[in-house]
């Protein structure tokens, strides 16, 4: 029996046995003339391959490929296509080097070192194919070997490669150090391989490295080497010295030279089949669009980005351009669609970490949250975007993360941390002469100063001026500074509130008439009309997917479906010994059930478990049988090279292993058991949790096909379900007890987070009419000061004191009418927060009581664009405890606007109150939004289940409304919902709360 075996990498003869080739001892590349295939003068290849290829060489391989029949030739030829299209297609890339794979052993007469090459060269293939569908251990792993063999026969060139496919690697995985010295072992190694076209290659690389961290030395350094214009040796160098001098002109605020080198660029790297950068390129045209205000050519960039990435499939590439379009959406004021986007985004991200893509989509979520009004939600992106920026040692993110901090500690109070943060961020803007991203700190400033009147003014501040007036100029200044930068609507209209903070309401209506003007060009019917498009591409895109995986999922089926019919019987075998497993909650019964189990559906000799221990460190052999006779006490390190259990613990894939009879000596097999041939492992794995390993093994050769496979892999699925229940059963009683006590907690704290929402809603609405009145009294008080003026100086004409008496009527009325509204405000509030925060009985009037807590929620449903009505019979009184019933309505409306009507193009919430029976209301709370699944449906009483726990959700909402309607209001509440037309909560309570 073994835990282990040495590794080989399929489809390579074994070392030793490997002929020379027919036609020297050193392979070129070139292929022999025969009539079926002849030399390819001038082809890709002849000599070296090149880095990327050009569409020249991909068809002339293509065309030999049809009609090559030499094991050689192909081979040659698969590997070719390959490499070129690794990133031009790369599935196809994929199930080319595995074709070529398969074809090495039959390379008779082909020469060692040679044959190592090319196997070198379709492990790198694969590596990178790997990396950009986001399998990143199996890159690393593949990458690995590449490296290893192609240092060991001495070549460079290739070596040199591998560190352009590491550098592509790193920079996905956030390890910005890592990238940074890949590039520069790849221009040291092509420098000593003498190939100038990639030494100038790795050189642009390492140029555009330079530029995250520090612009004006990256500028120094490099753009004397790297000239600007068309570099004719090669497209690839072409696109990767674009995305230099683009980045270069970016960082000065120069856009306009920006996008003209980034278009060239893209336009370079897709003739060189560089489909990542194309991406990167045409999106980064998109931004320096937008950063002119031009949003119509933003949204042709980014959807033509977005339709370069979704034809890849790579997660980094879709996942950055969700992000891109999901910020254009944000400044369109689209926040629903661009919050989706944007989460959407970072599923797509996930397995990449802290990346760069990724920093950036927490900037973009930091800026969504201020703008719909919650800045602790938008600090902690800025605060998650501040760590991934250090992490990375990029400067410009750094600046990007502080000034959103200084944004969002500002509208928090927090007046020292947000100067602090903006005087940071000041500091890396300037160091980086980013003048564009000087605009948006200056503005921050200004906000600073205007929130918090009190600080010292600036130095060089203009008498007459204030602190907030004298930051905006300066970023103004700075707008008009930048070549075909246009100053953004936010920036003038911050101007015209200054003002007006000042007392100066012409010049605020000047502003502000600049500011609309600005809104205008952005809301315009062209931009209208490319969103709708935007919208309906996405629509038809998704609805296409949909029906190609339908299509697929049929044809699968049916072809599925006659070796379905035949493993039904095992199937249903297996669900009756999954009971039987799972039933149990005692460990040691697992096993025992496990290995009988597996020994009456599949043949084994020996069988064992190994149990991960609680640090991930150790593997220890719990239950392990051979013949019938128990083995040996056996612990290994995850982190074992050799061991095969060890091995399908890191990699967490089922592993099939046929071994030769001369393997048997090898280190690996455990003393005083017998040599199997056949061994299959899997590891246990429940949700992300490794528990351990299952492995059967036989002595006969090729032991274990299909229905094996299946039997064991569903036998090791019940296991890791049931020693996970037996694990969590041991904790049960600790953990129930402390998890009641924190749901205690927990709604508590929801109720006065409630009631929380509820005092600063109301505040801020209140502040909209005193402060309508306070602004009018003013102006009147200035305008009869004017006409007692021209009184006392006998001045007074009567046409001018009519005007003053008819701007006195209006000035009243508008007047009384807002002063009106405040106390209705103060009204509705009063009553809503006194009943909530007691718990006595009261006759209330159910229609105008639930009118008063929907004024509670005014500032909310008006900010989401939410029609809420109430249909119901005025004087339908009921004695109940009015505070929770506050609550509950409460708690409805804004579970339906946050869960319910995301999205909706014109969501509605209709409130429906009448008599159930003669001693019973109903009130009815339905909505138009997007429903809930059956699932969803299922659970959603449940306390802490969630759909939005990602976006702070504790899953508690619903579990107070049930347990406040079905105990102290006595009453009855069910729910109802079709996915896609909406829900209906139906609450019935009774007409009069018995006490007690």
């Amino acid at each position: 029996m073994a835990d282990s075996v040495t590794d080989k990498h399929e489809g390579v003869a074994p070392a030793g046995k490997l002929p020379a080739l027919p036609y020297g001892d050193e392979f070129s590349g070139e292929l022999p003339p025969t009539e079926e295939c002849p030399t390819l003068p001038g082809s890709s290849l002849v000599g070296p391959l090149d880095l990327y290829g050009l569409a020249e060489q991909v068809l002339s391989a293509e065309h030999h490929l049809v009609n090559a029949q030499d094991p050689v030739q192909r081979l040659l030829l698969l590997t070719t296509l390959a490499w070129y299209n690794r990133q031009r297609d790369t599935r196809q890339a994929l199930d080319m080097a595995s074709e070529a794979m398969d074809l090495l052993p039959y390379a008779t007469g082909a020469n060692e070192r040679e044959l190592r090459r090319l196997t070198a060269r379709l492990l790198l293939i694969k590596a990178e194919a790997k990396a950009l569908f986001a399998e990143l251990d199996q890159a690393e792993a593949l990458l690995e070997s590449a490296r290893a063999t192609f240092r060991q026969i001495g070549d460079q060139l290739g070596e040199g490669d591998a560190a352009m496919t590491e550098a592509l690697l790193a920079l996905d995985r956030g390890q910005t150090r890592r990238r940074i010295q890949a590039h520069r072992n790849a221009g040291s190694l092509y420098q000593r391989a003498g190939d100038p076209t990639r030494h100038q290659i790795a050189q642009a690389w390492m140029a555009r490295d330079a530029l995250f961290s520090d612009a004006a030395a990256a500028e120094a350094q490099w753009a004397p080497i790297l000239p600007e214009g068309p570099l004719l040796e090669h497209p690839g160098l072409d696109a990767v010295a674009a995305y230099f001098h683009g980045g270069l002109c970016f960082s000065h605020g120069d856009f306009m030279k920006a996008l003209r080198h980034y278009q060239r660029g893209c336009d370079q790297a897709v003739l060189a089949g560089q489909m990542r950068l194309a991406v990167l390129l045409a999106s980064n045209v998109g931004a320096a669009h937008a950063n002119l205000n031009d949003y119509v050519s933003e949204f042709l960039w980014r959807e033509r980005a977005h339709g370069m990435a979704r034809a890849t499939g790579w997660p980094a590439a879709v996942g950055q351009c969700l992000r891109g379009m999901g910020d254009t959406l944000r400044r369109l004021q689209q926040t629903g669609r661009a919050r989706h986007l944007l989460l959407e985004s970072l599923e797509w991200l996930a397995p990449f970490g802290r990346s760069r893509n990724h920093a950036i989509a927490c900037q973009y979520l930091g800026d969504l949250e201020l703008d719909v009004g919650d800045p602790a939600a938008g600090l902690r992106w800025f605060d998650d975007l501040l760590d991934s920026a250090r992490d990375l040692e990029q400067t410009d993110l750094q600046a990007e993360a502080q000034c959103g901090r200084a944004r969002a500690l500002t509208l928090l109070g927090r007046c020292d941390d947000a100067v602090a943060a903006a005087e940071q961020a000041l500091a890396l803007v300037r160091s980086r002469r980013d003048r564009w991203r000087e605009i948006d700190v200056l503005r921050a400033q200004a906000g600073i100063h205007q929130r918090f009147p009190d600080l010292p003014p600036p130095a060089d501040l203009v008498t007459g001026e204030t602190a907030a007036i004298h930051f905006l100029h300066r970023a103004l200044n700075l707008a008009d500074s930048i070549q075909g930068y246009t100053a953004s609507a936010d920036l003038l209209s911050s101007l015209a509130s200054a003002y007006e903070a000042s007392g100066d309401m012409g010049e605020a209506l000047q502003w502000e008439r600049k500011a609309g003007q600005a809104r205008g060009i952005i809301h315009s019917r062209e931009v209208s009309d490319r969103l709708l498009a935007m919208q309906a591409g996405f629509e038809t895109e998704r609805l296409k997917a949909e029906g190609e995986y339908h299509r697929q999922l049929a044809a699968a089926e049916a072809a599925r479906a006659a070796a379905l019919h035949e493993a039904t019987q095992t199937l249903e075998q297996l669900g009756r010994i999954g009971q039987q497993i799972t039933a149990t909650l005692d460990s040691e019964a697992v096993f025992h059930a496990l290995h009988r189990h597996a020994g009456t559906m599949m043949e084994l000799d020996a069988f064992s478990i190994y149990v991960v221990d609680e640090t991930g460190t150790y593997m220890d052999l719990r239950y392990g049988l051979e013949g019938g006779r128990p083995l040996p006490a056996l612990r290994r390190l995850v982190s074992d090279p050799v061991s095969l259990v060890a091995r399908c613990a890191r990699e967490r894939q089922e592993l099939l292993v046929l071994r030769g009879q001369h393997e048997q000596s090898s280190p690996s097999h455990i003393p005083g058991t017998r040599f199997m041939r056949t061994l299959l492992l899997a590891p246990l794995v429940v949700g992300a949790r490794l528990w351990g390993v299952m492995t059967v093994q036989s002595a006969s050769e090729n032991a274990y096909g299909e229905r094996e496979k299946l039997v064991f892999r569903t036998l090791c699925a019940y296991g890791a379900i049931a020693l996970s229940n037996a694990a969590a059963y041991a904790k049960v009683d600790s953990t129930l007890s402390e998890l009641r006590a924190t749901q205690g907690r927990l709604v508590q704290q929801e109720k006065h987070a409630s009631l929380g929402q509820l005092v600063a809603g109301v505040a801020h609405e209140i502040n909209t009419p005193l402060g309508v009145a306070f602004t009018l009294a003013t102006h009147l008080q200035s305008e009869r000061d004017e006409i007692a003026r021209a009184f006392g100086v006998n001045q007074l004409k009567r046409v001018a004191l009519e005007q003053f008496l008819e701007k006195l009527d209006e000035g009243l009325r508008i007047l009384t009418g807002n002063l009106g509204r405040a106390a209705d405000l103060i009204r509705s509030f009063k009553q809503v927060s006194a009943d909530r925060s007691s718990e006595a009985l009261r006759t209330v009037d159910l229609v105008a009581y639930v009118g008063d807590v929907l004024k509670s929620l005014e500032p909310m449903i008006r900010q989401k664009r939410i029609m809420v009505s109430i249909d119901g019979v005025p004087g339908l009184t009921i004695s109940t405890l009015p505070g929770l019933l506050a609550q509950v309505v409460a708690n409805l409306i804004q579970n339906a606007i946050v869960h319910g009507l995301a999205g909706v193009d014109k969501p509605e919430i209709l409130i429906s109150i009448d008599r159930a029976s003669t001693d019973r209301v109903a009130i009815a709370i339905t909505d138009n939004g997007v429903g809930m699944p059956p699932e969803v449906q299922a659970k959603a009483f449940d306390p802490f289940f969630t759909t939005k726990r990602d976006s702070g959700g504790t899953g508690l909402g619903l579990h107070i409304v049930h347990n406040l309607v079905t105990g102290p209001l006595q009453g009855a509440i069910d729910l109802a919902s079709v996915q896609g037309h909406g829900t209906r909560f139906l609450i019935t309570l009774p007409v009069e709360v018995q006490a007690g």
